[in-house]
């Protein structure tokens, strides 16, 4: 097994600090990293983390992984199931959030589309294929009664690239996480005409095969420091003027979002849950080679962490 370059040669310099890479999308969720990287957390741990900021998303990171330019990431729930299914040569540490994903279903604001009844065989814009956004579209529209076909997926690589093509197409939606998209909403750039709730936590933490084999405890010591940030910022009274501050949300909002959701502080992962992925992206078709899912599951930990 190939170990990264990266990884390799600090361990031949001798260096005191092992070098992870970590990604992960630009939203409100990650403020744990942010603050354990400000203080400088990680290096305590004995790891110099070096973190890349993906708006791409899931579908780019597991690209990214696969690449072997990153070590871990923080990828959407769903969409890292369905990548290690298909190969992808990293496995899940666990939950990073605990609580589902809320995305909403946008529309140019000019759109003739008024509910969510129009929206049916519209087209939808997705991040990458292999994102959240990907995911999340079938699962809404098969939910509604369609399965859009891949001519049905357009995509436009980010947020941004979303809004542009939205606000230039009359049908076409374009499912985002609620909160960060919300700006555009109340600025009356794009339109929210329903929502949709994953029925799973939102997020895990992978790490590739080659780190794993070669740093475990490294990579441990990384959950272990995200785990009490987490811990820490879920009981700081303040922390909704901290996230309205940093990611530009209405005090409100923030609130609202910080009210709902649950970072994973304890390292457990309900396997269960990981079947209902398993089973869901099966019945979308968005899955094959998976005889059983007892079988399936065991592909997606890594071996210290198989239930």
């Amino acid at each position: 097994m190939k170990i990264p370059s990266s990884i390799t040669s600090a361990a031949q310099a001798g260096n005191d600090l092992l070098p992870l890479r970590i990604a992960g999308v630009p939203e409100h969720f990650n403020l744990p990293w942010m603050l354990a990287l400000e203080r400088r957390a990680f290096v305590r741990a004995g790891v110099e983390l070096k973190w890349h900021t993906v708006p791409e998303g899931t579908g780019r990171m597991c690209t990214m992984l696969r690449n072997g330019e990153l070590d871990l990431a923080i990828l959407v729930t769903e969409g890292a199931v369905r990548d290690i299914l298909r190969g992808g040569p990293y496995r899940i540490m666990g939950n990073y959030v605990d609580t589902p994903l809320t995305w909403g279903v946008h529309v140019g604001a000019a759109s003739s589309i008024g509910a969510p009844v129009d929206l049916k065989e519209v087209p939808f814009a997705i991040s990458r294929v292999n994102s959240g956004s990907h995911l999340a579209a079938v699962a809404y529209a098969q939910a509604h009664g369609w399965t859009p076909k891949d001519s049905d997926l357009v995509v436009v690589n980010d947020l941004a690239g979303a809004v542009e093509r939205l606000q230039a197409t009359d049908r076409m939606a374009f499912l985002w996480e609620k909160f960060t998209a919300k700006p555009l909403v109340d600025a009356g750039t794009l339109r929210r005409v329903d929502e949709h709730r994953s029925p799973w936590p939102a997020f895990v933490v992978v790490a590739t095969e080659a780190v794993l084999a070669e740093h475990p405890r490294e990579v441990e010591r990384v959950l272990k420091v995200i785990r009490d940030q987490a811990r820490g910022l879920m009981e700081k009274k303040t922390a909704p003027e901290m996230v309205a501050q940093r990611y530009r949300m209405g005090l409100e909002d923030a609130r609202e979002w910080f009210g709902g959701v649950r970072w994973n502080t304890d390292g457990r992962m309900d396997t269960a849950v990981l079947e209902g992925v398993v089973k869901a992206l099966l019945d979308a078709g968005m899955v094959s080679d998976v005889k059983d899912v007892d079988g399936a599951i065991e592909r997606l930990f890594w071996t210290a962490h198989q239930p």
